[in-house]
């Protein structure tokens, strides 16, 4: 998986632990089913990223928060095209 896929995959993940978590725990009532799936949907995310969020030049693993950058911060080859 490239560094794109796997940053919109970390916010996908993310918004569908949120959605899982809410709907699950309003139709089942268990508070624990449903917050736990989405717990774990979103550490899904996180681990995801952490495999697949990085330089393709240098291999520096990347912060999610500034997304995509246009160049590596640790080697400053150019990322985007």
């Amino acid at each position: 998986m490239d560094y794109r896929k796997s940053y919109i995959l970390l916010w996908v993940l993310f918004a569908a632990g949120i959605i899982a978590g809410g709907l699950l725990t309003a139709l089942t009532g268990n508070d624990v089913l449903g917050w736990g799936i989405g717990v774990l949907l979103m550490a899904a995310g996180i681990v995801q990223t952490l495999l697949f969020f990085h330089c393709p030049h240098c291999g520096a693993l990347w912060d999610t928060r500034g997304g995509i950058p246009d160049y590596c911060p640790k080697c400053g080859k150019k990322i985007k095209d």
